[in-house]
């Protein structure tokens, strides 16, 4: 059960609402649940907003199908299922493996990066190296910044229990119905 309520608009005073706005103006579509947790305080919100134009910095940088790959990795590390379930269904969109498999060395690289930074906050100087030699210092900044609003997205909606929006909840219920079945095929067959 989620530890925070999800706001509505009439909820809100008007900073707040102007937050909501604009949010449907950028998006076109009401908030998320995570937006609307945030906006139970407005500085939080603020904050973890500035996600969109660094995402924007990574993805020119990366490559859309990068920029995906990269968050997918913190996401899966910190085990956030809102996450995980969103970049799932980005890469879902774009034809490509839901588990975020199918990578080519530059994209194993951000992937990489990806969990080192979720899980140790720090990564190989090898690794390092190379992405500051594709990327320059200022793109390693931008996927380290990134990076900490990732994981501070992903806080927010594992610690705050955030519920999943009913299109991720529909992609989550297929992905736990498909798991299970794999794993009863795979127990039928064992002796």
């Amino acid at each position: 059960m989620a530890h925070v309520s999800l706001v509505t608009r009439e909820d809100l005073d008007d900073e707040g609402k102007q937050r909501w706005d604009a949010e449907i103006e950028r998006s076109g579509a009401e908030p998320t649940h995570m937006k609307r947790a945030l906006l139970n305080n407005l500085p939080s919100y603020d904050a973890l907003m500035d996600w969109y134009p660094l995402y924007a910095e990574v993805e020119r940088l990366t490559g859309k199908r990068g920029a995906v790959v990269y968050s997918f990795a913190i996401s899966t590390e910190n085990e956030c299922l809102l996450c995980t379930t969103y970049f799932r269904r980005a890469l879902r969109a774009r034809g490509e493996d839901i588990n975020g498999l199918d990578l080519d060395d530059v994209d194993q690289d951000l992937a990489d990066f990806g969990r080192a930074v979720a899980r140790d906050h720090r990564a190989d100087p090898a690794l390092v190296l190379r992405l500051t030699k594709r990327y320059g210092q200022a793109g390693l900044v931008a996927l380290v910044g990134f990076g900490i609003l990732m994981i501070g997205n992903n806080i927010v909606n594992s610690f705050l229990d955030v519920e999943l929006d009913p299109g991720l909840r529909d992609l989550a219920d297929e992905l736990a119905a498909q798991a299970k079945a794999e794993l009863a095929q795979s127990q039928a067959v064992t002796p």
